[in-house]
C-alpha cells in the first residue's frame, strides 16, 4: 500500500517491480511491527498470504488507514517531502490510490484464478475474461471484501453494469444481481471452493456493529483489537478524511459532532484545491490527523462558504499561501502537538 525512495523515475514495469519488492519488505516488516501476530511470517510469505485472503486484505487496509504514520517513511515524493495524500504521486511516480488500485486488482486476479479456473492474464479463460470485464472498475480499497461476490457474477452482466456496479457497495445486493442475471433462486455457488476452508494463521475478523467495525488479529484462541473504524460510505476521498476526522487522537481535541455536522466537515475537506496539498500537507510536513486537526479547525473559524472559496475549488491559492505561510513562521511541522496546532491554526486563519 506504500513505496519507499529512489532515485530516479520509474517506467511501469519497473515502478510495479519496485513496489512489489516494498510491499514484500519493509511494508510486511511494519505489519509485523504492529500486529505480533505476523510476526513469524516472512515478507514474500506475508505478501502472498494476504493478497490470497481477501478477510486478510482488507484488514491490512485497515490497519494502515489508522495507522498511516507508521508508514511516512515509504510515504515521500519526488523530493523526499511527506506525502499525506492518497492522491499525490509518491517518488515512484505513483500515488497510493494507484497502489491500492493495484493491490486490489491483483487480489482480484488470485480469486478469480481459484474460484473461476485459467488464467486471469489469458481473455480466453473463465478467470481471464472475468478479470477482463472487472479490470477498468477494480480501483477501490472497499471493492477487497466484495471480490468474492463479484466472481460469480456472469461476465454478460457486469459488461452491461459498465460503471454502474461501482455504485453497488453491499454483497448482499450484489448476489441478489447475480442470482436474477442466471435465473438462481437461491445464492450464487461457491463454484468449486470448500464448504469450509481452512483458517490462515493470523485471520482477521471484521466485525459489523451498528456503529462501528473492529478489526482483529487471531492467533489461536487469542484476539486482539487492531483497529476500529466508523461506519461511513463515500467517495474515497471523503473515506479517508472521514478516518483522519475519527481518529481517537483528532476527536480529542475537536471533540465529537453530530453526523449531519461530520458529514458536511468531511465533504468540505475533501474538496480541497491543490493549492491545500502542496502547502499545507506537503510544505509543512503534516501528518493525516494533524491535516484533519488543521482544516477542521479553519472550517470552524471561517465557516463553510469561506472555507470552501478559499480551499474548495479552484479556490484562492494566494490566500492559502499566506495562512501557509504564517504557519511556517509559527514553526508548524510534523512535530506539533495537536492542540497546539489548534491555535496556530486559528491565528494563521485569522492573520
Amino acid at each position: 500500500m506504500t513505496v519507499g525512495r529512489t532515485d530516479k523515475v520509474l517506467g511501469h514495469g519497473d515502478a510495479i517491480r519496485f513496489i512489489n519488492e516494498t510491499l514484500k519488505g519493509p511494508v510486511a516488516e511494519i505489519f509485523r511491527a504492529l500486529v505480533p501476530a505476523f510476526g513469524d511470517i516472512a515478507g514474500p510469505d506475508f505478501y502472498d498470504t494476504v493478497m490470497a485472503s481477501s478477510e486478510l486484505l482488507h484488514g491490512c487496509i485497515l490497519i494502515f488507514r489508522r495507522h498511516r504514520d507508521q508508514f511516512r517513511s515509504l510515504l515521500v515524493d519526488a523530493r523526499g517531502r511527506p506525502v499525506n495524500d492518497d492522491f499525490v504521486q509518491l517518488r515512484c511516480g505513483r500515488s497510493v490510490h494507484d497502489i491500492i488500485a493495484m493491490i486490489v486488482r491483483t487480489h482480484a486476479k488470485r480469486h478469480f484464478k481459484e474460484t473461476l479456473g485459467g488464467d486471469p492474464n489469458d481473455p480466453k479463460s473463465r478467470a481471464g475474461r472475468m478479470y477482463q470485464a472487472m479490470n477498468e472498475y477494480l480501483i477501490h480499497d472497499w471493492q477487497v471484501p466484495l471480490v468474492p461476490h463479484y466472481a460469480p457474477m456472469p461476465v454478460e452482466k457486469v459488461l452491461e453494469m459498465g460503471p454502474r456496479i461501482l455504485d453497488v457497495r453491499e454483497a448482499e445486493l450484489l448476489d441478489a444481481i447475480t442470482a436474477a442475471a442466471s435465473g438462481w433462486s437461491s445464492p450464487p455457488p461457491s463454484h468449486g471452493l470448500p464448504a469450509t476452508r481452512p483458517p490462515l494463521p493470523p485471520r482477521f475478523e471484521v466485525g459489523a456493529p451498528a456503529q462501528s467495525a473492529t478489526v482483529v488479529a487471531r492467533r489461536g484462541g487469542a484476539f486482539m483489537p487492531v483497529a476500529s473504524v466508523q461506519s461511513f460510505s463515500g467517495t474515497p476521498q471523503e473515506e479517508f478524511w472521514w478516518e483522519a476526522m475519527t481518529d481517537k487522537k483528532a476527536v480529542e481535541v475537536l471533540g465529537s459532532r453530530s453526523g449531519h455536522e461530520m458529514r458536511e466537515m468531511v465533504a468540505a475537506l475533501a474538496g480541497v484545491n491543490e493549492t491545500v496539498r502542496s502547502e499545507l500537507f506537503a510544505g509543512l510536513s503534516l501528518s493525516t490527523v494533524q491535516a484533519a486537526v488543521c482544516l477542521s479547525t479553519a472550517y470552524r473559524v471561517m465557516g463553510r462558504n469561506v472555507f470552501n472559496q478559499v480551499f474548495g475549488m479552484p479556490g484562492k491559492a494566494q490566500m492559502v499561501e499566506a495562512v501557509a505561510g504564517r504557519m511556517r513562521k509559527r514553526n508548524v511541522n510534523s512535530r506539533t502537538e495537536l492542540k497546539a496546532l489548534v491555535g496556530l491554526t486559528e491565528g494563521a486563519v485569522r492573520g
